[in-house]
C-alpha cells in the first residue's frame, strides 16, 4: 500500500522538523501474549458514540472515508447542532477553552489535520442537501452527501499528508500528538503548521484503517492498531507512554 513515492514525502515533512528535542515523558514498549479482541471489547465499553462532552456541548463525528468526514457540536441548551468539514476525527481535546479536533485518514498515503475550533456556534447548522436525479427519473443519494463540508468556524493548526495521527492527548496544558510515517511511531508538537517531531515511541509503524481514541474515566488515552506489520495497543496516562505489541 505505502510505495516508495510515500517515503520521500515523509522524509521531506520530518526535515522540516525542529528535531528531537528534550522530554519529560516516559515510553515504554513491551511484547505480550494477551487476548487482542477480549482486551479491546474491555475498553471499548467504556466508549460511547459521543466523542468528547462537557458542559457546552455533546461532540460526536462521521466518516465516510474518502469520501468525507464531519465534526458535529450539539449545543446542550438549545438542541442546535453545528458542523464542519473534519476527515476523519479520531479524539477530541479542549485547552483553554479551545476544542482541538485530530483527524486522521489512512487512505493512500495517509492524511492527517489537527484543528482548533474556538466557538463551534460560528460553524454551520448542516442541510441535507437534495437528493440527485438520475437519468431513468430516479433519485439518488451518494456517500459523503451526508456529511458538512463547511470549512466556516475552524481554524487548521497542521494538515500533513504522509503523516497519520494516532492520537493527541494533553500534558501539562499542552497538547501533543502520536504520529507515524509508516515506518516509525513518534511524539509530536505542532510548530509553525508542521508536526514537530520531539522522541521516537517505538521503530515500529503503528497505524490502523479506523483510528480512534478511548479516553477512559480514569484519564488514560488508549488507541488499538493492527496492520501486516504489528499489532496492540497504546496506552497513554499523564506523561507515561506505553506501548503494548502482541506477540
Amino acid at each position: 500500500m505505502k510505495n516508495q513515492s510515500f517515503f520521500i514525502i515523509c522524509f521531506g515533512i520530518f526535515l522540516n522538523c525542529s528535531g528531537q528535542q528534550s522530554t519529560s515523558f516516559e515510553i515504554r514498549e513491551t511484547v505480550e501474549d494477551f487476548d487482542f479482541k477480549q482486551t479491546q471489547e474491555s475498553f471499548s465499553r467504556q466508549k460511547d458514540s459521543i466523542l468528547f462532552d462537557d458542559q457546552l456541548y455533546q461532540i460526536r463525528s462521521t466518516c465516510s472515508g474518502e469520501w468525507g468526514g464531519s465534526i458535529w457540536f450539539k449545543n446542550k441548551k438549545t438542541g442546535i447542532e453545528y458542523s464542519c468539514e473534519a476527515t476523519c476525527p479520531v479524539v477530541v481535546n479542549k485547552l483553554n477553552n479551545k476544542y482541538f479536533v485530530t483527524t486522521a485518514l489512512a487512505h493512500g498515503i495517509g492524511f492527517s489535520q489537527i484543528i482548533e475550533v474556538t466557538n463551534p456556534e460560528l460553524m454551520e447548522v448542516f442541510e441535507l442537501p437534495e437528493p440527485t436525479e438520475q437519468e431513468d427519473g430516479t433519485f439518488v443519494r451518494y456517500v459523503g452527501d451526508d456529511e458538512s463540508k463547511s470549512i466556516k468556524g475552524r481554524t487548521i493548526l497542521a494538515d500533513s499528508t504522509g503523516v497519520l495521527t494516532i492520537s493527541s492527548f494533553p500534558f501539562q496544558n499542552e497538547l501533543y500528538h502520536i504520529i507515524t510515517d509508516f515506518k516509525q511511531t513518534y511524539i509530536s508538537k505542532i510548530l509553525d503548521g508542521q508536526f514537530s517531531v520531539i522522541d521516537t515511541v517505538s521503530n515500529k509503524s503503528i497505524w490502523t484503517y479506523n483510528p480512534e481514541v478511548i479516553i477512559t474515566e480514569d484519564g488514560h488515552y488508549v488507541t488499538f492498531f493492527w496492520n501486516d506489520e504489528s499489532k496492540g495497543y497504546l496506552d497513554i496516562w499523564s506523561n507515561k507512554i506505553e506501548l503494548k505489541l502482541l506477540e
